[in-house]
């Protein structure tokens, strides 16, 4: 922010309130043609509120004061009608969830095209033509994806890529990305952002990335601006930033994020288990601890969905998602399991869950067949229990806390009287760091961190030795994030618990995990101990997964 080149965007004074209640306060920052300013801070911190400011987007009963200029152009000032002009022309947005920017009944191209029809006048021949130039600028070209398809016919990084198209079709100045890449693995994350960047090259885009990963940050922005609260605590040159933070709450997410990259130390150890594991990539690996009964087994587990009939009278083929899986977890050990969207990791979950039929092969827990989850004893379904990614999606918001985290008592053989509910409900809540009295509140009163505590403590009510946790901790902020992985280590510690971490965030893998298995496309190309696979991976795949990983570099 130091040179003297005009600003693109700049940002005075920005104070925002809702109904009367403040949400932005002071908020001050420049930007110039051609570089990226990085916005970071957590939820809550004001940062999707100030990009909603600048493209004033603002919800009703919004009171904006202060300056936004961009381009010549006092944003505040201008009317409704010239604002339309200036969104998806000179200013285009990215948002993060790319299938609810979407119009699901509407075709890729349509949603594209629209775009350039409405801000560059051009006849609908024109516009498809740049709606085909653009969808191949963004990776996707029309042979493979043609104008023709729905949204839902693509994966999350292509739905995202259309997005981005949208965006840039009219070749705008600015683009405002908001949490682009955060529901992504790290593969097409690395695609996005590499997309990103050579579009402001290729452009001079002005452009404003919001995220909450710090590694992400570090390897695209050229400033930098930290929010806490609503308004702006630090702002700087990004290596200035990062090597002297001057701000408690900066030094606070830096901190946070490196004990999210702490590794965790196994709890088993031998020195040729790794290269037999390695060596054969579907054969279980020999540990000193094989001599005990493993906790969870899987033997040659192979699930398969029946494909639609793609033409009346012939026959419907299958997918095979899962293809001759085998593995074991014992007690008291973390195993991950990582892969890109669309590998198999939720497949599996469903199928160790008893959510989904087997085509063939065996799922064992604790000596205990559970391959038809419906004829399980309630001893062994209380074993197994599980966490979801979405805190607030996986509980009904109709019921209070206590409802929620007892609702899985009834799998007990007997039927615990409401003394007993309320002390095990009271308990289980302390032993997350919640409050008792936390059962008669309803679960929007939470935060995301403190939803996800109380969504680990109902899969611990029953005692369980096994949890699968499935993304348990990507949608959470770094600090969030790293009370609850200090969480799961204190309860994997004083409960003995066993832990099926799957996850696309390898750094999170390598906090918290002893093992990790490496899946693709059903099968599992790579085990071993956790360090090791992450030093020395042997498998290309894992390889090429391992370094399109962001990493923070906080030296």
């Amino acid at each position: 922010m130091s040179d003297n080149t005009e600003s693109l965007l700049r940002l005075e004074g920005v104070n925002l309130a809702i109904h009367g209640k403040p949400i932005l306060n002071d908020v001050s920052f420049e930007l110039k043609a051609g570089q990226t300013l990085g916005i970071i801070g957590e939820s809550g911190s004001g940062k999707s509120m100030t990009a909603l400011a600048i493209m004033q987007l603002l919800p009703r009963g919004s009171t904006v004061s202060g300056s936004i200029h961009f381009a010549g152009h006092a944003l505040h000032e201008l009317a409704e009608s010239a604002l339309c002009e200036l969104r998806g022309s000179d200013i285009g947005m990215v948002f993060q969830e790319p299938m609810t920017a979407l119009n699901p009944v509407k075709t890729i191209g349509d949603q594209v095209s629209e775009s350039v029809r409405l801000h560059r006048r051009v006849s609908r021949r024109e516009a498809d033509l740049i709606t085909l130039k653009t969808l191949e600028r963004v990776g996707l070209p029309n042979e493979q994806f043609p104008l023709s398809r729905y949204p839902h016919e693509l994966s999350g990084g292509q739905r995202q890529r259309v997005v981005i198209a949208i965006a840039v079709a009219c070749k705008p100045r600015l683009l405002i990305a908001d949490e682009p890449t955060t529901a992504l693995d790290v593969t097409t994350q690395a695609g996005i952002l590499a997309l990103l960047k050579e579009l402001q090259a290729q452009e001079q885009l002005g452009l404003i990335l919001i995220t909450h990963d710090l590694a992400v940050v570090s390897s695209m922005a050229d400033d930098i601006v930290v929010m806490n609260k609503g308004g702006v605590v630090e702002q700087g040159e990004l290596l200035q930033v990062f090597k002297a933070p001057a701000d408690d709450y900066t030094r606070m997410l830096f901190a946070a994020s490196a004990l999210t990259q702490v590794k965790r130390k196994p709890i088993i150890r031998d020195a040729n288990a790794n290269a037999n594991a390695n060596a054969n990539a579907n054969a279980n690996i020999n540990t000193q601890a094989d001599i005990v009964h493993p906790l969870l087994s899987v033997s040659d587990l192979v699930c398969e969905y029946v494909l639609p009939r793609k033409r009346l009278f012939s026959s419907p083929g299958s997918f095979r998602a899962i293809d001759k899986v085998s593995f074991e977890v014992h007690a008291g050990e973390s195993m991950g399991l990582v892969g890109e969207s669309g590998c198999g990791k939720s497949t599996l979950t469903r199928a160790l869950l008893g959510l989904m039929s087997l085509h063939s092969g065996t799922i064992t827990l604790a000596g205990e067949s559970v391959t038809a989850m419906r004829q399980v004893s309630s001893s062994a379904r209380q074993l197994m229990q599980v966490v979801f990614q979405d805190p607030y999606g996986s509980f009904n918001p109709r019921h209070k806390v206590g409802r929620l985290v007892s609702e899985p008592l009834h799998v007990l053989d007997y039927k615990p009287g409401r003394a007993e509910v309320l002390r095990r409900v009271t308990d289980v809540l302390s032993s997350v760091g919640m409050r008792p009295d936390d059962c008669d509140k309803y679960i929007h009163e939470f935060s995301g961190g403190q939803r996800q505590r109380i969504a680990i403590a109902r899969s611990l009510i029953v005692g369980p030795k096994i949890v699968i946790l499935d993304e348990a901790v990507s949608a959470l902020d770094v600090s969030v994030r790293a009370q609850v992985l200090e969480l799961l280590d204190t309860l994997a510690e004083e409960q003995g618990l066993a832990y099926l971490f799957i996850s696309h965030d390898l750094s999170v893998v390598q906090r918290v995990t002893d093992r990790v298995m490496v899946m693709r496309d059903g099968q599992i190309v790579e085990r071993g101990y956790t360090a090791d696979v992450f030093a020395d991976p042997q498998h290309a795949y894992t390889q090429a997964l391992i370094s399109a990983a962001p990493v923070l570099n906080l030296d």
